[in-house]
């Protein structure tokens, strides 16, 4: 641990000092999500997701000056997972679409988001359970370079969302996301 802490801000001095000095920029973003929206039941906390598969984003964002952004975003995650006593769903699909607000300090931001979460579950292509909607917000942290590479880290969190024939379930979970940006 006390290596860690030199190192860390070893890194971040040379990220602030380095021709990777960014900032936010308009344009395209363009994401691979390698971390998880799994759908919760909303009274028990018990988690319904039994493996992750994959996800995606896709954002546009307007720079606010030097040290703010503002972006309009949109991503979905799918999942494996199963509902007790329902045998007929195997996946789910879940995703956001908001926007956020982002700070930065050099390549290095802090966003806050809100917006609308969803959920379905899906049996096969063409069977699936409707999607649900509920509000819900998050935040995160990364870098992004003046190249237009970026890695993130963000925690999600819905309302509750109701489901007739199901338990009422909420989507939360941890993402990490790395993209690119074209500027």
């Amino acid at each position: 641990m006390k290596k860690l802490i030199p190192f860390i801000l070893t890194t971040s001095l040379y990220f602030w000092t380095s021709a990777l000095l960014a900032g936010p920029a308009d344009g395209w973003g363009l994401f691979l999500d390698a971390g998880q929206l799994k759908p919760v039941n909303d009274d028990s906390g018990k988690e319904y997701q039994t493996s992750k598969i994959i996800g995606d984003q896709i954002d546009y964002q307007f720079a606010l000056g030097e040290s703010f952004s503002f972006s309009l975003f949109g991503t979905e995650f799918v999942g494996k997972g199963t509902l007790p006593g329902i045998t007929k769903y195997e996946y789910y699909k879940a995703g956001v679409f908001g926007v956020e607000f982002r700070a930065w300090m050099g390549p290095l931001f802090v966003g806050f988001h809100g917006g609308q979460y969803y959920l379905t579950w899906i049996e096969s292509l063409s069977s699936y359970s409707g999607i649900k909607w509920s509000g819900g917000n998050g935040f995160g942290f990364g870098l992004e370079t003046n190249t237009g590479w970026s890695l993130g880290w963000y925690r999600e969190k819905s309302e509750k969302i109701d489901f007739d024939d199901f338990p009422d379930q909420r989507i939360e979970g941890e993402r990490i996301i790395l993209g690119y940006r074209w500027r």
